[in-house]
């Protein structure tokens, strides 16, 4: 009574090798779905950093205002806008890998589909346009098989009116 049969018992080294197997199944599906979310994670962070730092451009921009560089010297207000968006951008990313176009808006604008890098600030009362551009590399090779080559451009565009500062 009470006494189990030796053939219907399952032995420790059996429940081992199962947790083995099922282990080795299970984790390259786990290491993927989190290098997946680390990886998006940081390529939503570089994007919301790139529309930030165009932000602070075009916010310096409006007003009119001037930065120095960094040995103290006067920069002209397009070199400024530049600057500005670069230093804000450069806690995610190199700042050197920016492409940034600053340009009036006209009533004849249209969006050409090329990318042009144009500086020019503009004058009080202008309608002007900041687009920053930055091509993102994925960190792992799978999620970048998705992409061409890897990668990924991210944009950021801002429209603004210069305000009437003194030139």
């Amino acid at each position: 009574m009470g006494v189990v049969p030796r053939t219907t018992m399952k032995s420790k080294k059996e429940v081992r090798g199962a947790t083995a197997v099922e282990f080795a199944l299970v984790l390259p599906l786990f290491v993927l779905l989190l290098f997946g979310i680390i990886d998006f994670g940081w390529y939503f962070f570089v994007q919301h950093t790139v529309q930030f730092a165009t932000r602070e451009g075009t916010r310096l921009a409006l007003v009119g205002g001037t930065l120095t560089d960094d040995e103290g010297n006067p920069l002209d207000r397009t070199a400024s806008i530049i600057k500005k968006i670069k230093d804000s951008a450069e806690t995610a990313i190199d700042p050197a890998e920016l492409s940034i176009s600053i340009f009036p808006v006209t009533e004849s604008y249209s969006d050409p589909t090329g990318w042009e890098n144009i500086q020019n600030a503009g004058n009080p009362g202008d309608y002007m346009r900041v687009r920053t551009r930055y091509t993102y590399r994925f960190l792992t090779p799978f999620i970048g098989g998705f992409f061409s080559e890897g990668r990924n451009v991210i944009q950021a565009a801002a429209t603004y009116r210069n305000e009437n500062f003194p030139e």
